[in-house]
């Protein structure tokens, strides 16, 4: 009989064995170093000669020059590998010390069938995001809430803004890359393993995680469909084992956009009133989710489990 005291793998158990522990110390590290991230932000920033706080507090319609774009670029950067990244990281290591890289799910991985139906699900389901986004803008949000988002907005449209062929590498870096990484980190490697243990219910900890990953973003008009991300997001690491699958796949959804939005730049529209956005094809959105429907199914057949 194994020792009440070791942990199913064998080793003695210790307080990060508790899943509530892990989440709690997590979500504590998190928000000590996004303050720590913002501070070493702000300093990269005034090196450049710029101080984030004007630019963030300037009128929306206002078009930045190249240095100030890059300076929020940095900021954001910075604040995004040490809040959400390093964070995690720091927390993973503390909890499983030389393990933390299968602590994480970073030592294995799914079958290239499998990544390619994730991918082609993801793919297809791209008119379903777009439903979810206009139910989500119909809904009725306290002003408050809507110059929020108007502000978030127009701080990512800047990020986005390309002038130069280079740039494009340092809005793909701050926009797709690093926050692939830092946020499948933080919500699919870290948090969602530990609330489906605390809940003891796999389905209600996917969905929880996906529910903190769009909340935590500040994005009220595009919560719904930012949700059901998290969560497909959540499924394939949850039937992957392998934290690479939603890492490529976040990477994708986010690098597509950024590549859009540098070929038609006209297409970003940063309004958030509902009827500034146009209803999408019902048929298109049936198709798109019967087609996700099946893919999933699929998926779910060659699940390896978490």
């Amino acid at each position: 009989m194994r020792n009440d005291m070791e942990s199913n793998t064998g080793r003695p158990q210790t307080p990060w064995d508790n899943p509530g522990m892990v989440v709690v110390m997590t979500l504590l590290a998190v928000l000590f170093c996004m303050g720590l991230g913002g501070w070493l932000g702000n300093l990269v920033a005034q090196w450049m000669g710029v101080n984030v706080s004007d630019l963030t507090n300037s009128a929306t319609e206002k078009s930045l020059t190249l240095t100030e774009r890059q300076s929020l670029r940095w900021f954001n950067l910075t604040g995004h590998l040490v809040g959400f990244t390093a964070s995690t990281l720091l927390v993973a290591y503390l909890a499983r010390g030389r393990d933390m890289w299968a602590f994480l799910g970073f030592r294995t991985w799914h079958s290239g069938y499998f990544v390619l139906l994730a991918t082609v699900a993801l793919i297809v389901g791209t008119p379903l995001i777009g439903w979810a986004h206009w139910l989500n803008a119909a809904l009725p949000l306290p002003q408050a809430l809507m110059d929020m988002e108007d502000s978030q907005n127009w701080l990512v449209a800047e990020v986005l803004r390309v002038e130069y062929p280079w740039e494009l590498l340092m809005a793909l870096l701050v926009a797709a890359v690093v926050p692939a990484l830092g946020e499948e980190l933080l919500f699919r490697g870290m948090l969602q393993p530990q609330l489906q243990r605390l809940t003891a219910h796999p389905h209600l900890g996917i969905w929880l995680t996906a529910f903190i990953f769009s909340a935590i973003h500040f994005q009220f008009v595009g919560f719904l469909p930012r949700m059901l991300l998290g969560a497909f997001l959540g499924y394939m690491y949850w039937w992957s084992a392998s934290l690479w699958v939603p890492i490529g796949l976040h990477f994708l959804f986010n690098g597509v956009q950024v590549v859009g939005v540098y070929l038609r730049p006209d297409l970003f529209d940063t309004a958030t009133e509902s009827d500034a956005i146009i209803r999408p094809d019902i048929w298109l959105g049936l198709g798109s989710l019967v087609l996700v429907v099946v893919l999933l199914r699929s998926l779910r057949q060659m699940r390896r489990g978490v």
